[in-house]
């Protein structure tokens, strides 16, 4: 569905799914894309609620979008899925909440609604097992280098680190911190992080302050902090009355 859409140049939408985990979801995604079909990321119209809603708002969605990606929510809007589709939209979930069935009306991928015997994988975990298996199908090798944004994603989102993939996904990715925005964020935090980065400091000295604009921000100040985590628009300058940022 993916490469169909990419293919015919679909008028897509992306939802940003209003916490750090759905924000780094959706980093991962449109990074990979990024890295791969260019052409088509500089495309793709995001969204994002005004509140703490999560999954499909039909009043939010473009009238005229043709693709749909929600990363980390909407498994489980049934009857959105439906009216979409009948509209003739494609629409592609990458989820990991639960969810009382797979939907008919949509392609859903859900570590929650298979035998993928990693449940804890949340989904930043599930949209960077996705560009992993793009990687295959494509023979490229990008994926790994967004593994920084899932270790986040599944710290914040407090996933088990019991089961192994998981636990090694969080490992990898501090260990391969190559995001502008988690880079900066680490060496802004240095006194509280220490000389090396862990779990613990992702969980008390990173996410939070992710959150935290996601709570109580205006939606610029939130559109700042995702656009903050993706390639293209990680390093531009932006205006500010901030003491030391000289404008």
């Amino acid at each position: 569905m993916l490469i169909k859409n990419i293919n015919n140049h679909s008028l897509t939408t992306m939802i940003v799914d209003p916490d750090c985990d759905g924000f780094t979801s959706s980093a991962i995604l449109m990074n990979y894309l990024n890295k791969v079909f260019p052409h088509f990321v500089s495309e793709i119209h995001y969204i994002m609620h005004s509140g703490k809603q999560h999954g499909i708002i039909l009043d939010e969605i473009p009238e005229e979008t043709e693709f749909l990606i929600c990363a980390d929510s909407a498994s489980n809007n049934y009857e959105q899925h439906k009216i979409l589709k009948d509209k003739g939209v494609d629409i592609l979930i990458i989820d990991h909440h639960e969810a009382e069935k797979n939907s008919s009306d949509a392609c859903v991928i859900n570590n929650q609604l298979c035998d993928y015997p990693t449940k804890s994988l949340s989904g930043a975990g599930m949209v960077f097992k996705f560009c992993c298996y793009l990687d295959e199908l494509l023979e490229t090798s990008y994926a790994n280098d967004l593994v920084d944004l899932a270790s986040l994603g599944l710290v914040a989102d407090v996933m088990s680190l019991k089961d192994f993939e998981t636990k090694r996904i969080v490992e990898k990715g501090i260990e391969n911190i190559k995001n502008p925005f988690i880079q900066t964020m680490v060496e802004r935090n240095s006194f509280s992080i220490g000389d090396h980065l862990t779990p613990t400091g992702i969980a008390f000295y990173i996410a939070p302050y992710v959150n935290a604009v996601i709570r109580v921000g205006t939606q610029e100040e939130k559109m700042l902090v995702f656009e903050s985590m993706l390639e293209t628009k990680a390093l531009e300058l932006i205006p500010s009355t901030k003491r030391g940022c000289q404008g």
